[in-house]
């Protein structure tokens, strides 16, 4: 290249070079992950086992979010942060802009959110294009487990957690956040609330009472009744960043207290939900006071 001469290909990459710096800073100043998910870390704590291939599709390039292995070298963005990605990333762009293109990329789906697999230049220049899709041939690991393009690590270790315990209970989530929790200790909580169920399911019935009788006798006449007086109070709105399971460990104990104080009959969920409530406003008008 002649002093003084235009290389559209080495303007590009310096601008994704220093988009990478600032896409950095601003999610760290906005509490966003920084870094390529790493799908081994991903497949081992949501326990990824099936894999279904979805063949070729058009993916949306904001979607992918993580790496098989060089994560590293990409931001969370898909934008360059490595002087040495230059002269790959280059040729890349030659042939996005070229009659050609590049070929399909190869990617990992688990839940809402993809990994590369082969083809990480091929979706950072997509990226620094503003190309909304890119073609990928897919395979997709199946989860109950919800889980975005925004999740962190930190949220993968949570969801570790209903990862065990839907393997263990056999629950599917129906609904968004369902059995979700961010309590310490919340998903052996619930485990214990089964257990719990299940022996006294067992004196009612006058029978041995199996696993997965228990678990589904919990979920509908225990656990999503609860969910509906919670949610139909109005006290999520109380606790800003717990979940409604969360709630409901929390209000369960407080109905466990309020039935050794009271006849067992007389206190049910939703007026244990109602006295919580009350009590925590109370509270809160005498911290003003």
């Amino acid at each position: 290249m002649t002093k003084g001469s235009y290389h559209p290909a080495v303007a590009l990459f310096d601008a994704a070079r220093r988009a990478a710096f600032m896409s950095d800073l601003l999610r760290l100043l906005f509490g966003k992950p920084v870094d390529l998910l790493p799908f081994e870390e991903v497949r081992d704590k949501l326990r990824l086992r099936h894999v279904v291939d979805r063949g070729i599709r058009e993916v949306p390039v904001e979607k992918i979010v993580g790496t098989l292995g060089r994560e590293r070298e990409f931001n969370r963005a898909f934008l360059p942060r490595d002087e040495s990605l230059r002269e790959r990333w280059k040729g890349v762009e030659q042939l996005a802009e070229g009659p050609v293109g590049f070929p399909s990329v190869e990617l990992y789906q688990v839940g809402e959110a993809y990994f590369v697999v082969d083809g990480h230049h091929r979706v950072s220049v997509a990226k620094q294009l503003e190309q909304a899709t890119i073609e990928a041939r897919v395979k997709e690991f199946l989860t109950p487990v919800p889980f975005g393009a925004d999740d962190s690590i930190e949220d993968i270790v949570l969801k570790s957690g209903l990862a065990d315990f839907l393997e263990a209970t056999g629950l599917r989530p129906e609904e968004p956040e369902e059995f979700e929790s961010t309590a310490a200790n919340g998903y052996e909580r619930l485990l214990e609330h089964i257990s719990v169920h299940r022996w006294y399911k067992g004196i009612e019935w006058g029978r041995p009472v199996s696993w997965d009788e228990a678990v589904a006798s919990w979920r509908d006449t225990v656990y999503r009744p609860m969910i509906r007086h919670i949610r139909d109070s109005g006290i999520l709105a109380d606790f800003p960043g717990f979940s409604a399971t969360d709630l409901y460990l929390f209000t369960m104990g407080h109905l466990h207290a309020l039935r050794q104080q009271y006849s067992a009959a007389v206190v049910t969920p939703e007026k244990a939900v109602r006295h919580l409530k009350l009590s925590l406003r109370a509270s809160r008008k005498r911290k003003k006071t």
